[in-house]
């Protein structure tokens, strides 16, 4: 992976759709060979389910699906289509119709898993090949957009803790020539090998974390591309992408350096400021009077040991300025990963009135600590950042309004029930922002769903694309959830402390210098 030596500048890959193909060609275009582009993995499935319901403005959907099918010589692109567009858009009042959910259950289709008594074994699970298609087809049609018409890099962030869908949508991002793969909030070992294998239209086989299993019990889903549309998938000849692993800490460098399945080929090392999921601190979790997590020296990131380890590495997370930038070179990085300071440009994905919205707390002074804050909301369990804006589940009083709902369920853990009085276990899924009462039944414990807020439907709010919420006197969409890093030097500078927007090109150069 000889050009990974020449990238100095990583745009982060942010929220859902928030770093969209458009942000993402724009960096990569600005400074080929020198920038990278970053689209967000994360829920594209019902994006763009979303975009075609919305009529497709500007047509990109269906062209890039139409490529697709074209491609490959099949019809999902087409199915997907017909399933979705709506000429014209739907009404403001009707909601969004859902595609197919991430739902796992055993080969047989059912949800019965079998006791295994004193023999521990692998249990493999599985997914609805309609989920699979989608999920292939939209990576596809994402990276294929960011990559249309130049030859600047483009990579694809994923979260580890969205555990279903990513080996689909690795492998979709692939078909359409991704340069590489970015795996952050978990550990992401054997995932090169996967990419590897997948390069290779090879069956491939992903952990899957199934709470209350018996001892020495592991659950996997099966992938085999070959599978897949007839087989018709398997036929193009595929590079492997790069693999980039985000990871906080030099002691998870020093696992994956180190592994048996092969190492990553390079390091994002995101500090706890950075936007989004964040590593926990280390040791007892404490939080200060805002119910922020503490962080201390424990947490901070030993280079020298990083810079030893010999595979090429970037310093993200406040890191989105020039001088920054040569600290981190100074300091045996490659360069840097910035993120916060590509979603307030204006090719990114985020809504424009919530771009307004920070523009206009930081034109009236607000300063960084009292905007962004560092939340324990995220039913993963990483802290997360929140952006502190009137009107969205920021606010105790917009969350305490809400109705919980999980109708889309990306971060959904899997489980498994106690015995019935038939003898079998089933399968169940859960999420701790979901309706308490179903989180209880399903073995959950009451206090693990207190300050919860639904990120699915939050960040899609967040790029536009909420889904409409009926209600006493009318209909309303979903409240929006926004975040940003601690860091908004960049923003300010670029942005002349919120009185003019700007565009990619103008972060690129802030930090590349002209």
């Amino acid at each position: 992976m000889e050009f990974l030596q020449n990238i100095k500048l990583i745009q982060g890959g942010m929220g859902v759709y928030v770093s969209n193909w458009r942000l993402a060609r724009a960096v990569a275009m600005e400074r080929p060979g020198v920038t990278a582009g970053t689209v967000s993995g994360t829920a594209l499935d019902a994006v763009y389910a979303r975009l075609l319901q919305l009529g497709d403005p500007g047509g990109h959907v269906r062209r890039a699906l139409a490529a697709f099918d074209a491609r490959f010589g099949v019809a999902i692109g087409q199915k997907i289509t017909a399933r979705y567009f709506i000429e014209g858009g739907k009404p403001p009042s009707a909601p969004y119709k859902i595609g197919p959910k991430p739902a796992v259950h055993a080969p047989d289709g059912s949800n019965v898993m079998p006791l295994l008594g004193e023999q521990a074994g692998t249990s493999a699970l599985a997914v609805d090949e309609e989920f699979i298609e989608m999920l292939i087809a939209t990576a596809f049609a994402e990276v294929w957009l960011a990559k249309e018409g130049h030859d600047g890099r483009i990579f694809i962030n994923f979260l580890k803790k969205v555990e279903l869908p990513l080996v689909y949508a690795m492998y979709g991002a692939m078909l359409a020539g991704v340069d590489g793969i970015v795996v952050g909030a978990g550990n992401p070992d054997g995932l090169p090998a996967v990419c590897a294998r997948l390069a290779r239209h090879e069956a491939v086989e992903s952990d899957l974390l199934v709470l209350y299993r018996e001892s020495g019990e592991d659950f996997h889903l099966s992938f085999d591309p070959r599978k897949t549309a007839g087989d018709k998938l398997a036929q193009a000849a595929l590079e492997r992408p790069a693999f980039l692993a985000i990871v906080s800490l030099e002691n998870l460098v020093l696992a994956l350096a180190n592994s048996r399945s092969g190492a990553p080929d390079g390091f994002i090392i995101e500090h706890h400021t950075a936007g989004g999921h964040n590593a926990g601190p280390q040791g007892p979790l404490k939080k200060d009077d805002l119910g922020q997590p503490i962080y201390g020296e424990q947490d901070e990131p030993d280079l020298e040991a990083i810079r030893g380890v010999g595979i090429p590495f970037w310093l993200a997370g406040g890191y989105g300025s020039r001088e920054k930038l040569r600290q981190a070179l100074a300091a045996g990085a490659n360069g840097v990963q910035a993120g916060t300071v590509f979603a307030l440009a204006e090719e990114s994905g985020m809504k424009p009135a919530y771009r307004s919205a920070i523009f206009d707390e930081l034109k009236h002074g607000k300063d960084d600590a009292a905007l962004v804050r560092t939340t324990m909301f995220s039913p993963t369990g990483f802290p997360f950042k929140v952006a502190q804006l009137g009107g969205t589940l920021a606010e105790e009083s917009v969350y305490a309004a809400r109705r919980r709902v999980c109708d889309l369920g990306y971060l959904l853990q899997c489980g498994v029930s106690k015995p019935g009085e038939d003898g079998a276990r089933r399968l169940f899924q859960r999420c701790s922002a979901a309706p308490v009462e179903g989180f209880v039944r399903k073995r959950g414990l009451p206090f693990n769903t207190q300050e919860k807020r639904c990120l699915c439907n939050g960040l899609l709010a967040c790029v536009g694309l909420g889904q409409v919420i009926r209600q006493e006197g009318g209909w309303a969409e979903e409240p929006a959830i926004v975040t940003l890093g601690n860091h908004l030097d960049g923003v300010r500078r670029l942005s002349r402390q919120g009185q003019f927007p700007y565009w990619a090109r103008d972060a690129v150069n802030d930090i590349l210098g002209e």
